[in-house]
């Protein structure tokens, strides 16, 4: 990618950024934690993830999702992260079987902006790489690609220790991104995108 590319990219994302922190502090300006009621985030490691399994038997297709994650929460309001993804996919069209892996690793940087017991609200901003081996009949094809932005989310705490995650969209630039997506959605553009292929739910346990 160029450099007169990237530079505009992460200044927009930049400005995504503040712009969200902004609002949520303009729209909870006053709020504070109740003590006894509002559990500390501080100091803890945390680890998670989702899985999803979808098979159509009309279609002819199978998908497996796996993605878990683990991290670290400095604060009440940061923390940082890694998540790591593997799909299956297995389709038919007609004669021809098509199976693919693919592998993802994504780090990212977590700001929590608002807390009000049970709900928690965060941002996501990082990066996603992911490598992909398609074989289709006897044709082996290889796909890279990488992503670079920011995603909302909102964990319920269950109880101490145990939250109700989920990552409701994107914000930022994608190539040839693929993981997550249908056939041809998405993959290549920046923007800001909320479907349903982008909402990840998974329970998240802090220790």
């Amino acid at each position: 990618m160029k450099k007169t590319i990237v530079r505009p990219l992460f200044t927009a994302l930049l400005a995504c950024m503040t712009t969200g922190i902004g609002l949520a502090q303009n729209v909870f300006p006053n709020h504070k934690s109740e003590p006894g009621k509002d559990h500390a985030h501080e100091g803890r490691f945390f680890a998670g993830g989702a899985v999803s399994f979808w098979t159509d038997n009309k279609d002819k297709t199978l998908t497996l999702d796996l993605c878990p994650e683990i991290g670290y929460l400095f604060n009440d309001s940061w923390g940082v992260g890694m998540l790591l993804g593997y799909e299956y996919e297995q389709r038919e069209t007609g004669k021809t079987k098509t199976i693919g892996n693919s592998f993802k690793i994504s780090p990212f940087v977590r700001y929590y902006y608002f807390h009000r017991n049970p709900f928690n609200l965060y941002l996501d901003a990082g990066g996603g790489f992911n490598f992909s081996k398609e074989k289709e009949g006897g044709v082996s094809k290889y796909i890279n690609g990488f992503e670079v932005g920011i995603r909302p989310g909102a964990c319920v705490d269950l109880t101490e220790g145990l939250c109700l995650c989920l990552r409701m969209g994107f914000v930022g630039y994608r190539n040839d991104y693929f993981m997550g997506e249908d056939p041809q959605m998405g993959t290549k553009g920046f923007g800001l995108r909320f479907a349903p292929e982008e909402l990840m739910v998974g329970l998240e346990l802090e220790f």
